[in-house]
């Protein structure tokens, strides 16, 4: 029997979305214009951690949250999606993390606050949960912040996965290769797999990052994925979908593929899976809303 405690533990900021959807226009500085829908939920780390739990994956969040509105929000997400919070770290004081998204057609824009009074306290939070948790895997937002969390969390043996998101000087910086290749998994989207390595084209890129990480996977949105794992490079198609809104769907992909790694899918499966997690979560507003159960994935996929 397994000793493992969690199949994954997930770890990086969460944030109360507030998404605005069906602008005529972007606002523009004097106007107010008016959304056709309103739609309040949680985001960053969370729509990884709510898209692997409904895939069965038993999952803990280790987010920073204050005793306001906003943290009650989160918690309240969490137990819905049926995430452990023992990891959760709630201070007695607001502590808020927002964004609100503003949908047009197919292009959207965002404005975000995040309290970052407690960074230090936080970390220290976090170098106590990677070191007394026993979890299948460790699953990272790519930050600068958390170099030294990682680098202790594979001094003590455990398996890495790391996501990244947009910030051009960290992403070239040598800092985040090394981070690289202390990782187990790492997933980017193509535009950060391009600043990452200089490369335009997607196989150049990944063929330079597979040379740090073991199982490197790049994001091509409509297009699919392609991925390099032991040496080899695998590539799938993405399905059709009725895009309403593109918030998560990075997320939602990271969880699915974890889902199949951690099951032991071959590698062609596990962007398989990922590409239909990915392509469920852009037709529905909100970061993890549209996200696929295990059955949903098990009938479209057939039984994989």
């Amino acid at each position: 029997m397994s000793n493992y405690k969690q199949d994954v533990i997930f770890i990086g900021s969460s944030c109360c979305d507030i998404i605005f959807t069906g602008l005529p226009s972007m606002p523009k500085l004097g106007e107010e214009i008016w959304a056709k829908q309103l739609e309040v939920t949680v985001g960053g780390m969370m729509n990884s951690a709510a898209a692997a739990s409904r895939l069965g994956l038993n999952v803990c969040l280790a987010a920073e949250i204050g005793d306001d509105l906003w943290g009650d929000i989160i918690v309240s997400k969490m137990k819905e999606e049926g995430i452990d919070l023992r990891y959760v770290h709630r201070y007695d004081e607001p502590y808020p993390q927002i964004t609100v998204v503003l949908n047009n057609r197919e292009d959207r824009a965002f404005v975000s606050y995040a309290d970052d009074r407690h960074l230090s306290r936080h970390l220290r939070h976090l170098h106590q949960v990677v070191s007394s948790s026993e979890a299948r895997l460790y699953h990272f937002s790519a930050r600068k912040e958390y170099a030294e969390l990682i680098a202790t969390a594979k001094r003590l043996n455990k398996t890495v996965s790391l996501d990244t998101s947009w910030d051009e000087e960290w992403l070239q910086s040598a800092e985040l290769k090394a981070m690289i290749g202390l990782a187990d998994i790492f997933m980017p989207n193509l535009k950060e797999a391009q600043r990452i390595t200089g490369k335009h084209d997607p196989d150049e890129a990944l063929a330079e990052l597979a040379a740090l990480c073991p199982v490197t996977v790049i994001k091509l949105g409509e297009r699919g994925a392609i991925g390099q794992s032991d040496g080899k490079r695998y590539a799938a198609e993405a399905p059709q979908a009725d895009v309403v809104d593109s918030t998560g769907a990075g997320d939602c992909f990271a969880a699915g593929f974890l889902y199949g790694w951690l099951q032991g899918r071959h590698m062609a499966d596990c962007l398989r899976i990922a590409n239909y997690c990915g392509s469920k979560s852009v037709e529905a507003v909100g970061g993890y809303t549209g996200a696929p159960s295990r059955e949903q994935l098990l009938k479209a996929l057939n039984g994989l």
